[in-house]
Order: C-alpha cells, then structure tokens, then sequence
C-alpha cells in the first residue's frame, strides 16, 4: 500500500535552502544516494504533513509506484537547479579506433587535430580542461600507435584517454602495406620527396626476376634504415643530421633485424603503370621501413629502386574498411569507432574466455 510521504533534500548552493518533495511511494523504498548529487543527509519522514519550502512554495508532488529509477529521476530533475553539478568528463568514449591518414599529413599532424576537436567537443559539453602540458587526468588524450611518413596514406590507429595506454602493442604489432615501387633511380630520402641521386639501367630487369627476387627479404632479415628516419644517432635523430648535410657516407648506420611474413608482387603500381613500375603487398613486423626494402630490392635486381607510393592497409584488427576518412573525422564519428572497437574487443574476451573454459574442462 503506498503511503504519501515529505522528501527533505537539504543542498547546497549559493544561496542554501531546503527543498521539500511529496512523493507518492513504498514506505520501504531506500534512495541510492549515488544518483543524487546531494552535501547533506537525506530521510524520509513519515507524515503527510503539508510543508513549505524556505521560498513559501509548495512542495513538488510526484506520483510514481514503487520505481527507484523514476524516483530518483524526480528527484534529481526537481533539485537540478541548485545541486553541484558532477565534472563532465573530456571523453564521452575511451579506447581504440582507426582513421585514414591523408597524404602529405604527418601521423602528429592526425593527432593534432584530432585532439583539438575532441577539446573543442568537450568544453562545448561544459567539461573544464586542464593546460595541455598538465599532468592533470581530466584532459583529451590522444596518441597514436605508429608513425606513418607524410607521404603514406593509409590506416592510423588512434588512442583517446584510456586507449592511449594500449598503443604501444600496436607499435611492434603486424602491418600490412601496399607499396608502389620505380626502377632505374635512387632518391637521397628513398621516396619521392626528393630529387634521384643515383641512376642506373633497368631494361635487363623482368617480371620473373623480380619474383625470383623477393624471397630472399622473406623471413627475419637485416635492413639498414634510411638516413631520413626518426631512429636516434648519437643522441640526435637521422632525419635531423640529414637536414644539417649528413649523408650516408658520413655517417654508419647500423642494421636492424626485422621480419617480413609475406610479400608478393603485383605488375602495376597505384597509378596502373607497369614495368618499370610495379606495385608490392607487404606484411611485416613493427620496425620495419618499406622505403629500404624497396632500396635493397633494387640492388638485388642490379639497379636502383624508389617508393613511388605507400599505403598502411591494414594494422592489427584494423583495416582499410575501419579507417575513417578525412572528411569525415568529427567528435561524433571519433566517439562512435572507438565504442565499436571497445564492443568488438568484449565480444573477443567473451569468445576467449569461452574457449579456455572448454579447455580446461577438456584437461580435466
């Protein structure tokens, strides 16, 4: 049998007052204070004694049965006004997702932006943040998980807030690329960002001896990295002596075992030119530059070869279909992949789990 009672909601605000709610309920129910942003302690007072509030009005009545949630619904919608509102959070989604990186994009240049909207979402949602530089945890985070060149395209995977801690698996995880390759010249960076350097002749080079070629950068192979690359030299990254007039011959770099998992020729490169083009599809390990495969390729087929092209097809789960192209980058879009990583990853858990319940049953 409901029974009418007085809800005293004592809070506070710039001007404290007590707020008094009739509601229609089971004498039995309890409020779950946690939904109820409230400083003071809340009872229920058995009496249907008609009380006013500190403004001479009168008490709010809401007629429910005996429903926690609308309750406490009515209650928060009655004393929104003059509760302390609970901090907005900077993420509406925390986790993975993928987005298309465009040509003549840096990878930070994709963060960047990506950051600054997701800032721009947030304050607009009334979440205060914090100065990038703070170590504050109420700030859009973002990250990426491998740096593409800026003149690959391709899948980039994107870390916001939490998801920004996983990234590292991506970083030395499988990739797959799709590689357009020129022979006949050589470039000082290995693609086309800058002038040939060295030359040679190509009408000897086949479509059978290229394929004749490729196993042997098969496997775990040695590669030296190009000298236009982030990797660190004497406390200074290559690509920054390269810019002050370091060259390869003044400079050792030491090679690098990396691993190839599969590669294949295709007879057209991403313009549909054939020899003395050709396009590869490249699976490997983190680590690995395509720019010096195709480099090393070259001299195994007695001339030189550049990287006309890159494109990232796909990195870990991610792939092409995944990526959210440029056009289409907003808070919006951004929230919704990351919450459909987050679900497929559970579903995922959920199989894996199973799986090792059966074996373990299977064991016993």
């Amino acid at each position: 049998m409901s029974t009418l009672m007085i809800l005293n909601c004592f809070v506070r605000s710039s001007t404290a007052f007590t707020t008094r709610i009739v509601i229609n309920t089971n004498p039995s129910f309890q409020l779950r204070r946690a939904h109820v942003n409230v400083h003071s302690p809340i009872k229920f007072i058995s009496r249907t004694t008609r009380l006013n509030s500190a403004e001479s009005q009168e008490p709010a009545a809401v007629d429910v049965d005996a429903d926690a949630d609308v309750v406490v619904a009515a209650v928060a919608v009655a004393v929104a006004e003059v509760v302390d509102p609970l901090p907005v959070p900077p993420h509406l989604a925390e986790g993975l997702c993928a987005i298309y990186k465009p040509l003549e994009w840096t990878s930070n240049d994709c963060v960047a932006y990506i950051r600054g909207m997701l800032e721009r979402d947030a304050r607009e949602r009334g979440a205060t943040l914090p100065k990038r530089k703070s170590k504050s945890k109420n700030k859009v985070k973002v990250g990426h998980g491998g740096t593409l060149d800026p003149l690959a395209t391709g899948v980039l995977v994107i870390g916001v807030g939490s998801g920004t801690k996983d990234l590292q698996n991506y970083l030395s995880g499988s990739k797959k690329y799709r590689a357009g390759v020129e022979l006949g010249f050589e470039t000082e960076t290995l693609d086309m960002e800058s002038n040939a350097t060295k030359t040679a002749p190509f009408d000897h080079v086949t479509v059978e001896s290229i394929q004749d070629a490729l196993p042997q950068f098969t496997g775990k192979i040695m590669q030296i990295p190009p000298i236009y690359s982030a990797i660190k030299k004497g406390g200074k990254r290559l690509y920054q002596q390269a810019r002050e007039g370091v060259t390869v011959d003044d400079i050792e770099i030491e090679a690098r075992e990396v691993e190839v998992y599969n590669l294949e020729f295709l007879p057209e490169d991403h313009c549909g030119k054939g020899l003395p083009c050709f396009g590869l599809d490249v699976e490997c390990g983190g680590g690995t530059y395509i720019r010096s495969l195709v480099r090393d390729l070259g001299v195994a087929l007695d001339t030189h070869a550049t990287m006309t092209s890159l494109e990232r097809t796909q990195q870990a789960q991610f792939t092409l279909e995944d990526a959210i192209p440029r056009d289409e980058w907003s808070p919006e879009t951004i929230y919704a992949a990351v919450e459909k990583c987050n679900a497929a990853m559970a579903a995922m858990a959920l199989v894996d789990e199973s799986q090792d319940d059966q074996d373990d049953e299977v064991a016993s």
